[in-house]
Parts: structure tokens; C-alpha cells; sequence
């Protein structure tokens, strides 16, 4: 290996270092406008070129196959239900409960999406796809149903927040078609959006489905958009809506007779947002981390072995959100059934005159 001169460590493209670690190609800024690496640059190095994820891949191996084979069953039969009973509340209330119905049947569609592509990714993360673009399909198929998840959960969020802050504002823009129109508008940018998925395999002739992508996914320009606009914009219009659909519901505790419903709709509101936290923070700090690493600012092996667990965990765990969602479907359906009863409940003087008819019969 030739030294640099200074003007060429400082100016040139030679300034860095491209080196193949671990089975992935990494871009590291090895040398200073002073000259040579330094004996600690090289040490690190050295490590990066030694450092070996088998025994990271073995062990993913038995935890992904303990996970989402649960994950699989449990979740293809709850999202079924799911749909089935929101489609009932659809015909049998329309349009009462249209709005958040088609809400949550979107959402579930999402999750079934995602179950269904776990059979397909946990094999082709260990065997060779026939042709790269299947295993585009089933890595598209895979972050569409993971984002449309995040979306699907940011709008109703924001849609019970408008319901419960300005009632009569937004009643006609609760409506089926407007709604209907929504859910489709995310399924079409998901789709558009998906677009740097089809570079995520440079080179056809060595590549592995959900593993060994190339340098450009680790781009800035690629992973900023998908932390600011994939995760962190969704989480900060969940945050703020549940919070202030909480305290308004607190408040108009003293006001209002039916505290057991809204203290229900409370429930259903924290239940959104822990799920969501829980599914999808950790693996969106993962993606963070794996950023760092690809691009030379992480170098030490251990570390890198322990980032590249930490992705791999975090995405195995991200997938029980399709089973975790039931928490969700469980308090609207619950909130449905227990409007229904308020809104039919018979009046006092309703009963007073059953029971006079009775006694008179």
C-alpha cells in the first residue's frame, strides 16, 4: 500500500479507504491530511478485516425460527379475525362506524401482508433466492407492510385526536370515501416510496435476501428520509395527538356520564402508542447504528458484532407488531359495542311504559 501525500489524504477520493469487512463493503476514513494511519487506524483495520458474524448468524438463526414461527401462526389467525369482524361492523353499522372500521381493516391488511412474508424471508435470509427479483418482491413486500403499519397507525391516531378535539369540525371529513381515499394514497406512496429497495443488490451474482446490501442503502440520502419521514414524523404526530386526546378525555372526566366509555377509548389510545413504540423505535435506532458502521464511524469488531445482533433482533422483534395490533382491535371493538349499547339503551320512561303494558297485559 503506496503513503498518501498530505494534499491527497485532505483532497482526493484515494482519502478513502474502501474495504470488504465482514462480507460487506464499507467506506472508512482512514487517513489524516498528516500522512500514513496511525498505529491505531491499522489495529482497527485489522480487526474489521478479521471480524466474523458467524457465530451473530447462527445464533439469529434459532431465534428468528423461535420467533416468527409463532409470530406466523398467531398472527395470520388474529389479523383474519380482525378483518372479518370490522368487515361485520361495516355492513351491519354503516356508515356509523365506517371510518374507523376501514382504519383497522387497512391495518390489519398491513400485518397480514407482513405474516405472510415471513415464511419467505426467514428462508431466503439463509438460502439464495432463484432470481434477484423475487427476492426484491419479498424485500419490497416485507418494508411496505412494515411502513404501512407506521402510517396506518399515525392516521388513526390523528383522525381520534380531530374526532375528540373538534367533534363537529371534522364529521364530513370522517367520511367512508374520504377515508377509503386515504388508505389508498398510502398504499400508493409506500409503493412509490419502495423505489431504493430494487438497488438494495448491486451485484447479481453474490447476494442474499435481507443481508449484504449495498453501500448506497446505507446512504445519507437514502436512510434520512427513512428515519425522519418513516419513523420519527409519524412518532412525533403520535405522540401529540395521543396526549392531548388523553388529557382532553381526563378533563371532561367530571362532565360527562359516560366515564366507562371514554375511559375505554383512553385505554385504546395508550395501547396505539406503546405498541407502536415498542415495534418500532428499537429497530429504527438499529438502522441508525448499522449507518454508523457502514460508514466508518464504528470500526472496533466487538461492537460491530453487537450492532449487527442488535438489526437482526430488532427486525425479528418488529414483526410481532402484526400480533401486538390485537390490543388495538380488541378496545375499538370493545368502544364499538359499548356505543351501540349506550345509543340503544332504552330510556326510563321507555321501560316505565314496557312495564306498565306488561303488568296491564
Amino acid at each position: 500500500m503506496r503513503k498518501l501525500s498530505p494534499r491527497e489524504g485532505s483532497d482526493s477520493p484515494q482519502s478513502r479507504l474502501v474495504t470488504k469487512l465482514g462480507g460487506e463493503m464499507t467506506s472508512h476514513s482512514l487517513f489524516s491530511c498528516t500522512g500514513p494511519p496511525t498505529g491505531k487506524n491499522m489495529n482497527q483495520l485489522n480487526q474489521s478485516k478479521d471480524c466474523n458474524f458467524n457465530d451473530v448468524d447462527k445464533l439469529m438463526k434459532t431465534v428468528q425460527m423461535t420467533v416468527n414461527i409463532p409470530t406466523f401462526l398467531l398472527g395470520l389467525l388474529l389479523n383474519l379475525l380482525a378483518i372479518r369482524g370490522f368487515s361485520s361492523f361495516l355492513k351491519k353499522r354503516w356508515p356509523y362506524y365506517a371510518a374507523t372500521s376501514i382504519y383497522m381493516i387497512n391495518l390489519a391488511v398491513f400485518d397480514l401482508l407482513l405474516v405472510l412474508s415471513l415464511p419467505f424471508k426467514m428462508a431466503l435470509s439463509h438460502v439464495k433466492a432463484p432470481f434477484l427479483p423475487f427476492c426484491t418482491l419479498v424485500e419490497c413486500l416485507y418494508f411496505i407492510s412494515m411502513y404501512g403499519s407506521i402510517f396506518t397507525i399515525c392516521f388513526i391516531s390523528l383522525d381520534r385526536f380531530l374526532a375528540i378535539r373538534y367533534p363537529l369540525l371534522v364529521s364530513h371529513l370522517r367520511s367512508p370515501r374520504k377515508v377509503l381515499g386515504i388508505c389508498c394514497i398510502i398504499w400508493v406512496l409506500l409503493w412509490v416510496g419502495s423505489t431504493p429497495v430494487y438497488s438494495f443488490h448491486q451485484k447479481e451474482e453474490n447476494y442474499t435476501c435481507f443481508h449484504n446490501l449495498s453501500d448506497g442503502t446505507w446512504s445519507v440520502k437514502v436512510l434520512l428520509p427513512l428515519e425522519v419521514f418513516g419513523f420519527l414524523l409519524p412518532m412525533s404526530i403520535m405522540g401529540f395527538c395521543s396526549s392531548r386526546s388523553i388529557c382532553i378525555l381526563v378533563r371532561r372526566r367530571n362532565h360527562t356520564q359516560d366515564w366507562v366509555q371514554q375511559k375505554t377509548c383512553i385505554w385504546t389510545i395508550a395501547a396505539n402508542l406503546v405498541v407502536f413504540v415498542v415495534s418500532f423505535l428499537p429497530v429504527h435506532l438499529s438502522f441508525f447504528l448499522q449507518f454508523l458502521v457502514r460508514n466508518g464511524f464504528i470500526m472496533e469488531c466487538r461492537t460491530r458484532q453487537n450492532i449487527s445482533l442488535f438489526v437482526q433482533l430488532s427486525m425479528c422483534f418488529s414483526n410481532f407488531n402484526c400480533c401486538l395490533d390485537v390490543f388495538c382491535y380488541y378496545f375499538v371493538i370493545k368502544e364499538f359495542r359499548m356505543d351501540i349499547m349506550t345509543h340503544h339503551r332504552p330510556s326510563r320512561v321507555q321501560v316505565v311504559r314496557q312495564d306498565t303494558m306488561t303488568t296491564r297485559g
